[in-house]
């Protein structure tokens, strides 16, 4: 069945239209004489010879020499990081039995009111068990819970009334039982048995193991983070031989995560004064190679059904979008060239691959070396997960670390939280504290209170205006401003840090985050970024593998919300009606 389709074609010609020119077009439309289409679903071959021409088209009738890889055995060097080189220059050894982000994140506790009503209560109920519970009063008057709490603090006022005069300050038993004065307290003390010297001795003991099991504390000096970067700063180091050793640096850490692209590698000489690192040892592991596959992969056969489960069509790739790029390469031209080998690694372990050694049916054995090792690669070297060379390395290695980092955790609600935004008005950066601790344990929020300045009187009652040298900002907003670097007396100075400051009439900080470095602290200028930075403490508690709990206190350092501007002015003119700073 056709259709007639006709087109008047206009043409001018000066002011006056000519007749009009038809022209006539034919379209040929499909009638289907019945409405069920399972005769045209079939699918019928109706010419066998175009079918195998197809095949041959898709090169099915090609053969190859080739056989199937059925065993491959990896060649790995394992080596175990055992040492932790900090900021400072101090080194921690570590092994496995804890998790490496409880020991890098860990800093001391606080010595708040409940802390210090926990620990009292605690060693009371140790005392209660050994039946020397009539000495808790005695402890009580010796070491009293004597606790400044802020005004605006109401949670841990209220605990100050609840508990302050019933418990002893167990923190202070504790900083003496450390020093080795509580024993010289009870044997001065003429309201306690000499009996019970050996009863309050073992309290002693349980009451300092049962705080160190709870609370992973850190030793002296032995604190990654870096104040003024905003950061964990701290270092792996393993041996390679016996004349070099492995450094894996990991100098730009807080995401709250530890991975092994958090760290970059880098060799250098092995001294004498070097712990003594165990020696890499070489492990072969033999697997059967699977065929990689994945869900709505092509299938590479002509005339097979296919999920279609993947979209390529919908990959929107531009010539930069690389990995983009390369998905649709592989799902549509090597998809089926491409086997899976697991490779078992333990923990804490760096694995240099030297090589796969590939046995087919027929017998035959293929190497495959890494492609760092190829000289005709090095300009175009692959590599899926590698660790960058610091200080311009020639090396190549084709090494990975397996981080000891935590799976899952529990983290409390913030204790600290000090938001650093750029305010380009009054070109300076403001630390908005907008979550400080509390005395309860927990943190506050902290309210916008503006501090009020002296009352005006006008010295002439028919004054309108006044002049102000200056309004100020809230209490909680605490000044970064910016200065100059130190540099040697010949050279000019150019870069600047951000100095913390305060407003005049106001508070200091109460938070640690930026009141912990007295009694002047920097920050290095490109760690507050445009979008601001954001910096939180909070506890953080996992069980590790071997099934013990670890809890400790961390921080964290994420991107801000943007600039802001704190309203600040100079040298105004205001109404003397109104009643503005």
């Amino acid at each position: 069945m056709a259709k007639l389709l006709a087109l008047a074609n206009l043409k001018l010609k000066g002011d006056r239209y000519s007749n009009p020119n038809i022209r006539n077009y034919n379209r040929i439309e499909g009638s289907p004489r019945s409405k069920n289409p399972n005769h045209n679903l079939k699918m019928e071959v109706r010419d066998p010879l175009w079918f195998l021409c197809r095949q041959w088209q898709f090169g099915e009738f090609q053969g190859e020499d080739a056989a199937t890889a059925y065993q491959a055995n990896i060649m790995g060097v394992h080596s175990v990081p055992e040492e932790i080189t900090l900021h400072n220059g101090n080194k921690i050894t570590y092994s496995i039995d804890k998790p490496l982000e409880m020991v890098i994140e860990r800093e001391d506790i606080d010595a708040t009111l409940f802390l210090r009503a926990q620990m009292g209560r605690h060693l009371s109920k140790i005392l209660k068990s050994k039946n020397i519970a009539k000495y808790t009063k005695e402890l009580q008057l010796e070491y009293p819970i004597e606790v400044e709490v802020d005004a605006d603090d109401y949670e841990g006022i209220y605990l100050e009334k609840a508990i302050g005069h019933l418990l002893p300050d167990g923190y202070l038993v504790y900083g003496a039982i450390i020093k080795n004065e509580f024993k010289s307290w009870y044997e001065t003390n003429a309201n306690i048995d000499v009996g019970h010297y050996d009863l309050l001795a073992k309290s002693a003991d349980e009451f300092g193991a049962w705080f160190h099991r709870l609370y992973q504390q850190p030793g002296k000096d032995e604190s990654a983070w870096v104040p003024e970067h905003l950061e964990y700063n701290f270092a792996l180091d393993s041996k390679i031989n016996a004349d070099l050793k492995r450094t894996l640096m990991a100098d730009q850490y807080a995401s709250g995560h530890l991975d092994w692209k958090d760290f970059d590698q880098k060799q250098s000489s092995a001294t004498a004064s070097d712990h003594p690192f165990s020696d890499p040892v070489e492990v072969v592991q033999t697997f059967i190679p699977a065929p990689l596959q994945f869900s709505g992969m092509p299938h590479p056969r002509l005339w097979q059904m296919e999920d279609g489960t993947t979209d390529f069509g919908a990959l929107s790739a531009s010539p930069t979008s690389i990995m983009n790029l390369l998905l649709a390469e592989y799902g549509l031209t090597y998809s089926n060239d491409w086997f899976v080998l697991p490779y078992e690694l333990n923990i804490n372990t760096i694995c240099e691959v030297k090589g796969i050694c590939i046995t087919d049916v027929f017998g035959q054995h293929f190497h495959i070396a890494p492609t760092v090792e190829d000289p005709e690669m090095d300009w175009q070297e692959f590599a899926q997960f590698h660790h960058t060379e610091r200080d311009n390395a020639t090396f190549n290695e084709s090494i990975f670390y397996l981080v000891p980092a935590v799976g899952k955790l529990m983290e409390s609600e913030d204790i600290e939280k000090v938001n650093l935004m750029r305010d380009e008005m009054s070109n300076m950066v403001w630390a908005i504290e907008n979550t400080v601790p509390s005395a309860a344990g927990m943190g506050r929020v902290l309210k916008r209170n503006i501090p009020s300045l002296s009352d005006f009187e006008p010295a002439d009652e028919e004054s309108k205006i006044r002049y102000v040298l200056g309004n100020t900002v809230p209490d909680n907003w605490i000044p970064f401003i910016p200065v100059h670097k130190k540099v040697p007396a010949n050279v000019i100075p150019q870069e600047i840090r951000l100095q913390r400051a305060r407003m005049p009439q106001s508070s200091a900080a109460k938070s640690k985050l930026i009141s912990e470095v007295q009694p002047v602290y920097f920050i290095e200028e490109q760690e507050v970024l445009s979008a601001g930075t954001i910096v939180t403490r909070n506890f953080q508690r996992t069980r590790w593998i071997n099934g013990k709990t670890f809890l400790w206190l961390g921080r964290r350092k994420a991107a801000g919300r943007g600039e802001g501007s704190a309203n600040l002015k100079f040298d105004q003119l205001l109404d003397i009606r109104k009643n503005d700073p």
